[in-house]
């Protein structure tokens, strides 16, 4: 005679809820990378922000919607710098704290997007556009970075800096700047945007 032993249900029950409760646990832990992102500084503009090894200070944010630089030669008037979206200045005092370095940025929208600060060829603007700029330690610099954005990633975009010529370091600080870019703002600065900003080196007065 085959004899059936007891099921405890009190057992099982707790048994799965111990389950469950640990699925959910290891769902709540963060993800490696999560845990190696970058740590983010907050600030706000005209406001000097210092972060683990570089400070910075955004003083204006103004659009544009082509730039007119200098030509490659004496002989060329200037060239014409167009935007795919619009261009978005910032300009902005940088320093390197403890060693000599490189102080990216980028433009975060809303969503999520990043937009990487342009090249310091485009616009080619010797010691003025900041980004690709070798900086020695303890010297400031006093410059502009220079974005390509879509239009609707304007409102509610916030400019970030960190470290080095890459993508921001791991485990180090990105500055995360709010700029004020709400509706009424950037409606005011589409309404003063340029539709050709002249950045030429001026010439000798007469």
């Amino acid at each position: 005679m085959n004899r059936h032993l007891p099921i405890h249900w009190g057992l099982v029950i707790a048994t799965l809820l111990s389950l469950a409760l640990i699925v959910v646990l290891r769902k709540q832990q963060p993800s490696f990378d999560e845990k190696t992102a970058p740590m983010q500084v907050n600030g706000a503009i005209d406001q000097q922000v210092k972060a683990r090894n570089f400070s910075v200070k955004v003083k204006k944010v103004k659009l544009a919607h082509a730039y007119l630089i200098d030509g490659r030669s004496s002989d060329e008037p200037g060239r014409e710098v167009h935007a795919d979206g619009i261009w978005v200045s910032a300009l902005a005092d940088v320093e390197a704290l403890q060693a000599n370095g490189f102080i990216s940025a980028q433009l975060r929208t809303r969503d999520g997007r990043v937009y990487r600060a342009a090249s310091n060829e485009r616009p080619r603007l010797k010691d003025f556009n900041l980004n690709e700029t070798y900086l020695v330690a303890g010297l400031p610099a006093s410059g502009a970075y220079f974005f390509d954005v879509p239009l609707k990633g304007l409102e509610g975009a916030t400019l970030q800096f960190y470290s080095g010529a890459l993508a921001p370091p791991q485990l180090d600080h990105l500055v995360d700047i709010d700029v004020g870019l709400d509706a009424k703002k950037v409606k005011a600065l589409l309404a003063e945007a340029s539709p050709m900003l002249d950045l030429r080196t001026p010439g000798p007065s007469k």
